[in-house]
């Protein structure tokens, strides 16, 4: 019981924390520490603009890029390096608001930290990429991004942490009472029989299928059942990790067709949404499985 009510007080007092930091101005410093990353690459000024708008809320950066390319002032090639360009700054931005208020109670800090340096190496290796060949063949241009952030409104950042609250704890009790029902009854010791001979590819134990399963229905829950288990002492920590990036490159066809597509479908032609979308996951995926192996 200790376990459940120390990691609800982490979990709420660090989601509250985060909103009020961001509202108050954090946004504006990490925007600063990651313009010189986006105008490396030789953007427009406007392209900047609907980059980093892309990475405070993924609608508005698409809406502006595709007004953009509507009026012929930015071709397919530089639609799809900026989608790749704010991978890493995408997941520097989300420390503060998701990985330390959110993922850390979950998981425990050693497990959260190398879940974090694989997503956040995913994203380097994805902007790096795209950072490079966009200096080799964009023209030379000077930038100005917008600093974002400051001002903000305490209320506004409280009732934010209310409505993650309202997501988040549901998720993690649910899932908490799920594992610790499994664990009495020994069905987890049933379904991990059942689960082995596929899990066993992965070089991981049977109960390892129960986080993957919960992981592509919602990734918040997969940390929940995670971390129970970890807790347990059912999966060691190398285990989880594996078990966490599987689960989230399974889970990312499920994830960009229920948050991308539907932005990006109704703003772009069909061809150019089969491209952002199929190269996203493929190279996401790729970038994944490449950090799981450097962090192991």
């Amino acid at each position: 019981m200790s376990y459940l009510l120390e990691t609800l007080v982490y979990l709420c007092a660090g989601i509250v924390a985060a909103n009020l930091l961001l509202e108050l101005g954090l946004t504006r410093y990490l925007a600063r520490a990651i313009a010189p990353f986006l105008t490396a690459s030789h953007l427009s000024g406007e392209i900047a603009a609907s980059a980093f708008a892309r990475m405070l809320s993924p609608s508005a950066g698409y809406s502006t890029l595709a007004e953009f390319h509507r009026r012929g002032e930015v071709s397919e090639r530089e639609v799809l390096l900026t989608t790749f360009l704010t991978s890493f700054p995408y997941e520097v931005l989300r420390i503060p608001k998701f990985y330390l208020p959110v993922v850390v109670p979950l998981l425990g800090a050693p497990l959260a930290a190398k879940y974090m340096l694989v997503k956040l190496g995913s994203g380097l290796i994805q902007s790096s990429l795209a950072l490079v060949y966009a200096r080799l063949t964009l023209p030379e241009r000077r930038v100005e991004l917008p600093s974002g952030g400051g001002g903000g409104d305490p209320r506004r950042a409280l009732a934010q942490s209310l409505r993650t609250l309202l997501r988040v704890v549901p998720l993690f009790l649910g899932a908490y009472l799920a594992v610790r029902y499994l664990l009495a009854s020994g069905m987890l010791t049933k379904l991990a029989v059942l689960a082995q001979p596929v899990m066993g590819i992965f070089s991981l134990p049977g109960e390892a299928a129960i986080i993957v399963a919960t992981q592509m229905a919602n990734v918040i829950a997969g940390f929940a059942v995670a971390g129970e288990l970890l807790k347990q002492g059912v999966l060691t920590q190398e285990e989880a990790l594996v078990t966490l990036i599987l689960g989230l490159v399974l889970s990312l066809p499920r994830i960009y067709a229920q948050h991308t597509l539907p932005v990006v479908a109704s703003l772009f032609s069909r061809g150019m949404v089969v491209r952002i979308i199929f190269l996203k996951i493929a190279f996401e995926a790729f970038a994944l499985l490449v950090m799981l192996m450097v962090v192991l």
